[in-house]
């Protein structure tokens, strides 16, 4: 990757009329440059070849590596001093990912993007933020299609991370609106490599296993060939909700606020006892002691706290392949093929299946005979006075405890084949391949489902014991309504052909004019669909996902200049045009950036563009699906217009996409500079800034509590005033402008005897964070606060220290998130504090043995648990787990082989 090619960008649209027109210039600019500048490239070859300036890390930034955009750099041995074996881990150590999707968050009864793992640079969104395996597309994740999964990321094969920070690439794509994200594995590797590795948590959960094999052969340049495969295979175990005190329960009553927080249900067992006439509750024979630690007694009535019985982290297995051959078939010209393939299974466990036998009457209610055998003689009240049964049959709301935790099995699976050639063709550079990358994923019912016909019928024999233990009889027909089938099935495919051209094509005063060029054609298809049986809505506790089958061409090309304009400055102009076709169309986005470097310690860049963001191909489907809110939520209007129980049950919604939706825009500016006034000293500090229009967004169910007379628009209620529905569609919803500065330190000492230590800080203070949901809307401040759907803080940051001595490495690091305001009101109607989130990790590595690694380390030495947090959109209740670290203290050890 030459200096002048180093990530690019765009700007504002151009009318439709003159998109042709928009190509055909750029086609005749990249056609004309080439003949044009044969003779250049002649008169040019007989000089010395000039090396091109990789964009690798150092252990100090030097300040001719860096580029008129920000561009974070991990190489290999920073990946390895974080502790990280996933690519999910290492790049949650990014102070400029804020609101990613972690594997362990899609324990949920949402459907969502269950067991993806996806960036979210700036908080733009994870479709927002473009993921690249050697600069090039993988299929998204096959259920939504919102974004790459991290999990197909063969962490043990990469060399190093290149984070551009400046969004909107216009070599990549105007899509790219957060920034991009380039893992780029090791090439030309010769040897052999082993390594195993295994860490266990210190209060039980969550640890792991993993082993990784990396071997090669052939030199490219003596040989003229390279092959090299790398595996790794990674098990993790499951964390229980019981391992972890501040997980253990949803009932937290006046735990760090003076005030309860409870998500407990009334669907519990042993089964809570109604009177079939009028729906009143009776009370429970199993008070006051109910059933510990799943049913407990709360305002004199047995609730089920459905936390307790859940995973925080799922059973998992990863398989990740990779291989590369390279083939020299002359000094020009140079063919090569790439294979990775990865496969992740995980089961995910909640709480088992609940039923609200109170609701319906006759044939649709759960109604347990007078006669059964398990019919009780007494029950407790609510006010705790034992009452003896009156000989009438009586309703049930009941938690199917006896069938076991729902569990969920995931499975999923990508490929990608990429066949390629690069070299130099008529004094130009190329690099061009095709790649096709296939993203597959099942979701199973695998345990705790059941079909809603059948267990009625089955509970209405009486054989079923809704207070204890189940018979012989009674559990076989608990089996027999179990529903195992596959759920949901998704297929997303990507088809890639693409070529890229770069040359100086010009000699100034001030040095060489260097350009890129390069076209790219892109056909995806998504294929996502539940089960007819979901869909229906005849297996109880599952939660519907929209069916959906599109598949659209996407075109673009690009130029790219980098141009001396004076001895120490330099500008880099870049125009990328993208057509997608049909209501999306087409648009055309510049970017331009200035590097200027009057000194050799000092450099100034600045830098204007522009995105372009096609809704997804899941938004764009018409389909709809009825389901419900995740959370509960006071209905402020309900309760004073039609007084209506205040606090909603979950909300009946309907989810369906939009074919309608225009494309987001966006406008990026950053300004920033680089100082190196010491060779052992280096700081960079960059301003951006980010303003997106058109944004497409469901409404975040949240909402109805911040922004409810913009709610009540979508809003249906029966004459009493209820809910009986909400309509979720996808719209272009306003704006969102997002701000900071970014700050990268870095200071190494030497001494005499004692090694040398190198010191480095990555943080990024927020400055904007706002978010409007239409143009008329009221416009939400969510800086330093929980927004809609995750939480901004004002700072993250992570410190390191790194001391090598001799044969020793030492490294101790903090990642630091800042305070924030939660979600949820206290009593007194003021928005709680959630406190800052900190941990330190230590390392120890040994090298003295020859071709052995022996490292080990300390994840989370503190033992820091997660804050208390008061937060409905999440699963779980009491913290967050968008951000947190649930496991807790955890220690690691891995050895690594290496023979060349």
């Amino acid at each position: 990757m030459s200096n002048y090619k180093a990530g690019t960008q765009r700007f504002p649209s151009v009318p439709k009329k003159i998109t042709s027109a928009t190509w055909s210039a750029l086609g005749a600019m990249a056609m004309l440059s080439i003949s044009a500048n044969t003779a250049f490239a002649q008169e040019k070859a007989a000089e010395p070849a000039i090396q091109k300036i990789e964009i690798t890390g150092s252990s100090i930034k030097r300040i001719n590596a860096e580029t008129a955009l920000p561009v974070q750099v991990i190489s290999r041995i920073e990946i390895a001093k974080t502790g990280a074996t996933t690519a999910e881990q290492l790049l949650t150590t990014l102070s400029a990912n804020t609101g990613y999707t972690q594997e362990s968050a899609s324990i949920s009864d949402k459907p969502g993007s269950s067991g993806m793992s996806g960036a979210n640079l700036r908080g733009l969104g994870v479709s927002s933020t473009l993921v690249l395996l050697n600069g090039r597309r993988m299929a998204a994740f096959a259920f939504g299609g919102e974004g790459t999964d991290l999990n197909s990321i063969p962490l043990s094969a990469i060399d190093r991370v290149e984070v551009l920070k400046d969004g909107a690439s216009a070599v990549y794509g105007a899509d790219a609106v957060g920034g991009v994200i380039n893992f780029i594995t090791r090439k030309d590797f010769k040897g052999f490599e082993a390594s195993v590795s295994g860490m266990r948590t210190d209060e039980g959960g969550g640890g792991d296993k993993s082993v990784s094999l990396l071997g090669g052969f052939g030199n490219l340049a003596n040989d003229g060939y390279n092959v090299f495969a790398s595996l790794q295979h990674k098990k993790n175990d499951q964390l229980r909700t019981a391992q972890r005190d501040f997980a253990v329960s949803a009932w937290r009553p006046l735990e760090a606020r003076g005030y309860p927080d409870n998500f407990t249900s009334a669907n519990t067992f042993p089964a809570a006892m109604y009177a079939v006439s009028g729906k009143k509750y009776l009370g429970n024979p199993s008070a006051p002691d109910c059933a510990p630690p799943s049913s407990i007694l709360i305002n004199g009535a047995c609730r089920f706290d459905y936390q307790a019985a859940a995973d925080v982290y799922p059973e998992s297995q990863k398989t990740n392949l990779i291989t590369r051959g390279t083939l020299a078939i002359n000094a020009d010209h140079t063919v090569f093929a790439e294979f990775t393939a990865s496969k992740n299974e995980a089961k995910y466990r909640l709480s088992p299946t609940g039923v609200n036998g109170n609701q319906g009457t006759g044939s649709s209610a759960w109604t347990y005979p007078a006669g059964g055998p398990f019919y009780p003689k007494t029950y407790v009240n609510s006010a705790g006075q034992t009452v003896a049964t009156d000989g009438k049959p009586f309703n049930v709301r009941m938690r199917m405890t006896p069938g076991g935790a729902r569990t969920n099995g995931q499975e999923s699976e990508q490929q990608r084949l990429l066949l390629g050639a690069e070299g130099v063709i008529a004094g130009w550079d190329y690099n061009t391949a095709f790649a096709h990358s296939i993203s597959e994923n099942t979701q199973t019912l695998t345990n705790g489902y059941y079909d809603k016909a059948k267990l009625l019928a089955a509970f209405k024999t009486g054989k079923i014991n809704p207070f204890g233990a189940q018979s012989q009889e009674g559990q076989a027909l608990l089996d027999s309504a179990e529903r195992n089938i596959d759920g949901r099935k998704g297929k997303s495919t990507t088809d890639v052909f693409d070529a890229r051209f770069t040359r100086e094509i010009a000699q100034l005063d001030a040095g060489a004019v260097g350009m890129a060029t390069g076209i790219e054609f892109r056909r995806e298809k998504l294929e996502d669909n539940s089960s007819d049986e979901i869909l229906a809505g005849t297996i109880y506790s599952t939660s519907k996902s929209r069916r959906v089958s599109e598949s659209r061409d996407v075109k673009a090309i690009f130029a790219e200049f980098d141009v001396p304009l004076a001895k120490d400055l330099s500008a880099q102009m870049a125009l990328r045009h993208d057509s997608y076709g049909g209501n999306i169309g087409s648009s055309t986005n510049p970017k331009v950036a200035l590097r200027y470097q009057p000194s050799k310690d000092f450099l100034f860049r600045i830098s204007f563009g522009t995105g372009f963001r096609a809704p997804t191909m899941k938004d764009l489907d018409p389909s709809a699906v009825e389901t419900s809110t995740g959370g509960l939520y006071f209905d402020s209007i309900g309760c004073a217009k039609y007084n209506s129980q205040c606090y909603s049950d979950q909300i009946p919604t309907t989810e369906a996409g939009n074919p309608n939706l225009k494309p987001e825009k966006s406008k990026q500016f950053s300004m920033g500079f680089v100082w190196e006034p010491l060779a052992a000293f280096s700081a960079a500090v960059d301003y951006w800034s980010v303003r997106k229009t058109d944004v497409i967004k469901f409404a975040p169910e949240t909402l109805i509590d911040t922004d409810p007379a913009f709610v009540e628009k979508s809003i249906t209620r029966d004459s009493d005033g209820y809910i009986t529905n909400w309509a979720l569609t996808a719209q272009n919803q306003g704006k969102e402008t997002k701000s900071g500065i970014d700050l990268n330190l870095a200071y190494r000492l030497k001494f005499d005897d004692m090694g040398k230590l190198t010191t480095r800080l990555s943080g990024t203070l927020m400055t904007k964070s706002e978010q409007q949901f239409s143009e008329n809307s009221k416009v939400f401040d969510n800086l330093g606060k929980w927004g809609f759907e995750y939480v901004t803080p004002k700072w993250r940051h992570r410190l390191s220290a790194d001391w090598d001595i001799g044969n020793w490495g030492f490294t101790v690091a903090n990642s630091f998130q800042l305070h924030h305001e939660d979600q949820q009101l206290d009593p007194k109607g003021n928005r709680p504090t959630v406190a800052s989130y900190s941990l330190w990790d230590l390392q120890t590595g040994y090298y003295g043995f020859k071709d052995i690694k022996i490292t080990g380390g300390i994840l989370n030495v503190l033992n820091t648990k997660p804050p208390f947090s008061n937060q409905t959109l999440t699963y779980f209740a009491g913290f967050d787990s968008t951000y947190v670290d649930p496991r807790g203290r955890a220690f690691y050890i891995r050895l690594n082989y290496a023979f060349k």
